[in-house]
């Protein structure tokens, strides 16, 4: 955290955003009742988008993960953040969707995962994914978290991932 804190010194749109992560995180988890999930994915596909990649940074920080933030959000190479998982560093991208995503996005996400050296690579959605999806991801190591996954990664505080 910080060495986070070092690299956005220079961007308090950034740190801002962080903090407005971590003060929404306890707010949905927070959220209970048998429709926890969808309480949580629908509060999830309000917020800004910006605010989502900080949220899932945050609570992949809060499971132990060294995190590593980006410094811009537009412009980032389809990448927000990585993540240190079993020795390797895991690229992280984060999309809003209300709907089905696009598979073209988990496609060159998953492009920008072989093409580096790179342990696996996440891609983590609000929306639904689609049966065109999972053609893109066979044979890679790119891990699709959204549904429940996409909760019990925000909610939970085990340590294990993905």
């Amino acid at each position: 955290m910080l060495l986070n804190w070092v690299r956005l010194i220079s961007r308090p749109a950034h740190r801002t955003r962080v903090k407005q992560s971590r003060r929404l995180l306890r707010r949905v988890r927070g959220f209970g009742g048998p429709q926890r999930a969808a309480h949580v994915l629908s509060y999830l596909r309000k917020i800004d988008p910006y605010v989502l990649e900080e949220l899932v940074l945050s609570a992949l920080e809060d499971r132990g993960c060294l995190v590593l933030r980006n410094r811009r959000y537009s412009g980032d190479g389809g990448v927000d953040g990585h993540v240190r998982i079993s020795g390797s560093w895991w690229p992280i991208q984060v999309k809003r969707y209300g709907a089905y995503i696009d598979h073209q996005h988990v496609s060159e996400f998953v492009q920008i995962v072989s093409s580096a050296e790179y342990g696996g690579g996440l891609f983590v959605h609000t929306g639904l994914s689609g049966s065109a999806v999972y053609r893109h991801l066979r044979g890679s190591s790119v891990y699709l978290i959204s549904g429940d996954r996409l909760v019990e990664m925000i909610c939970a505080h085990a340590t294990h991932w993905p």
